[in-house]
């Protein structure tokens, strides 16, 4: 393999990488959007009727998980960001290096996210998923319960 198909390579690795993360974030956009969105239905059509003791935990984890949920969506979101802000410096890192005469043309960006937002990533999904359960069961629940 010569240098500018290696050259060539790594510029691909670097756009597959690019739309990855745009995509992924774009995902994250609409999730967070549809959630706020669940978020204000529920809490505005909540009735005040009594409701049996499962149903009520059902429904407080529903609107917590989702809540988190949210939250967490919104600092995986900003990580967006902290990317980026990584991405300029290994960008001027390399353009030093450039103008010094040591850059090979092979160096390319190797951005990494925090353990931070990783965690809040797993967390984001998790929370949601939790969330959706939970729903479906305070949903279907007086359906079961007259089934038994």
């Amino acid at each position: 393999m010569t240098r500018e198909e290696l050259n060539i390579r790594i510029s691909e690795l670097q756009e597959i990488q690019d739309k990855k993360l745009e995509k992924f974030y774009a995902w994250i956009k609409n999730l967070i959007t549809l959630s706020v969105g669940l978020f204000g239905i529920l809490i505005s059509f909540k009735s005040d009727l009594p409701m049996s003791m499962v149903k009520s935990i059902l429904f407080a984890i529903s609107i917590s998980s989702l809540g988190f949920g949210i939250l967490f969506g919104l600092i995986v979101q900003f990580s967006e960001v902290s990317v980026l802000d990584q991405l300029k410096s290994s960008r001027v890192k390399r353009t030093i290096k450039e103008l010094d005469g040591i850059a090979t043309e092979s160096d390319f960006d190797v951005v990494t996210e925090s353990i931070f937002y990783r965690i809040s990533k797993v967390l984001c999904v998790l929370f949601y998923i939790v969330s959706l359960f939970s729903l479906i069961g305070y949903s279907i629940y007086d359906l079961l319960k007259n089934i038994w």
